[in-house]
């Protein structure tokens, strides 16, 4: 029994899904591909140059290659439409906030804030039919929402160990919760239960650049140090009489009534650890040519790994996770005249196209073990960008468009996605003695 096919049945027995898309409702979410516009405007991986020459705000093994102090925050909005029931779903969020100190052209560190992956779900099943009770008729339904998702907080530096290459370094600590709440739902009243999941976990990442005449090379591993967990706290349940989605005792003119049974009377909510929901690696490299001077086209690889158990009790009702994505990226970027004052040679043009293969599994019942689906999950994508430098120092704000589709052969359906970003950059002299006046 595979995936996809019964995505078919999922789609039958459960007609409304809203969530962020529909990766979005396995494992843990969608995970965030890009971490800032410029890594964005050319579907890098970030390991190539993307922000300015010879350097990427993701890849710490370039950042040795800024003149100054960065400090960079992005914003991104997405939105998919799910073709097969003509589902449009959309959200934003802050993208990143980071800090970047390089010191003497050789060695730097920095700080980074950003998500790692997000999820919201949204189900319901109205495939039941109307009851008749003591002389009434009473509707039935039951729903299931999620929402939450994981953030990371990255400490990196990087140093010049030989002549032309430098190495990096990252380590990722995971942190966030999602809230679930499962709902059978009689004449508008909700009987609901709630839980809990609270994340915790560490990754690495290791960074190599080398430049070359001919042109520079770039390559990263990652892994995870302490694969993510999680606490899940499971509540006990109740009458939601006041339709306010807590467990609580206030009255509700709009909906009169107290929960059922008063909070106080009910069991302590029950705790566990659930360990190895998420255990990635992956390896990457990344080739770029600088031609004409300002021109940079570059290409990049990577393959990443969920070596995870994903156990069941998690309370999401898929229990699909992924399992393995592979990325391909090929760019073009127009970098600024640094030696001109002109308008027109401040700006930036980036451009690129993007490919993933994504492979899933799922937990059978039967078996009781995890069971591979044959047919992978494709998305293509473009992307174009622009940016623009101003003051002496580099200041810089960044725009992309992303626009591709994901294609879901055994269900004969795509999903359409399309995503902004922009972001802000300021660079400063920092942590110099400045001369008084």
């Amino acid at each position: 029994m595979h995936l996809l096919r019964n995505l078919v049945l999922f789609y039958i027995l459960l007609p409304f899904l809203f969530s962020q898309g529909t990766l979005n409702s396995f494992g843990i979410g969608n995970h965030q591909k890009w971490s800032s516009p410029s890594q964005g405007g050319i579907g890098s991986i970030g390991l190539v140059p993307s922000f300015q020459s010879g350097v990427s705000l993701s890849n710490p093994a370039t950042w040795s290659n800024l003149k100054f102090t960065l400090l960079s925050v992005s914003y991104n909005g997405l939105e998919s439409r799910i073709n097969k029931n003509k589902a449009n779903n959309s959200f934003s969020n802050l993208q990143s906030a980071q800090l970047i100190v390089p010191i003497k052209e050789r060695y730097s560190f920095g700080i980074e804030l950003h998500p790692y992956s997000y999820q919201q779900v949204i189900l319901a099943d109205t495939l039941y039919d109307d009851i008749l009770v003591f002389e009434d008729t009473i509707s039935i339904r039951k729903e299931y929402e999620q929402a939450g998702g994981i953030m990371a907080f990255d400490l990196s530096m990087s140093s010049l160990i030989f002549k032309n290459i430098n190495i990096g370094l990252t380590i990722q600590l995971l942190f966030g919760s999602s809230r679930q709440n499962n709902s059978l739902i009689f004449d508008q009243i909700p009987y609901s239960q709630t839980s809990r999941l609270n994340y915790s976990g560490v990754n690495s990442r290791i960074y190599i650049s080398q430049r070359s005449s001919l042109g520079n090379f770039y390559f990263k591993s990652s892994f995870s140090l302490n694969p993510l967990e999680a606490i899940y706290t499971k509540m006990y349940p109740f009458d939601d009489t006041n339709k306010n989605g807590y467990h609580d005792f206030n009255y509700n003119t709009l909906n009169p009534g107290y929960d059922f049974p008063h909070p106080n009377d009910v069991p302590k909510a029950n705790e566990s650890r659930i360990t190895n929901i998420h255990d990635q690696s992956s390896v990457g490299i990344g080739l770029s040519r600088s031609i004409l001077n300002r021109i940079q086209l570059s290409a990049e690889y990577e393959m990443s790994r969920d070596n995870s158990s994903f156990d069941i009790r998690l309370p999401n009702s898929f229990n699909y996770r992924v399992k393995s994505n592979d990325n391909i990226s090929i760019g073009f970027i127009w970098f600024p005249n640094d030696l001109s004052y002109n308008f027109t040679d401040n700006f930036i043009f980036r451009s690129g196209i993007t490919f993933s293969s994504i492979s899933f599994d799922q937990y059978d019942l039967t078996s009781q073990s995890r069971m591979n689906n044959k047919n992978d999950i494709t998305q293509f994508g473009y992307t174009i960008g622009f940016g623009y430098k101003f003051k002496a120092v580099g200041n810089q704000i960044d725009f992309t468009y992303y626009s591709g589709f994901r294609d879901y052969p055994d269900i004969h359906s795509d999903e359409k996605l399309r995503q902004f970003q922009i972001g802000l950059n300021i660079a400063d002299i920092w942590f110099t003695k400045r001369r008084q006046r």
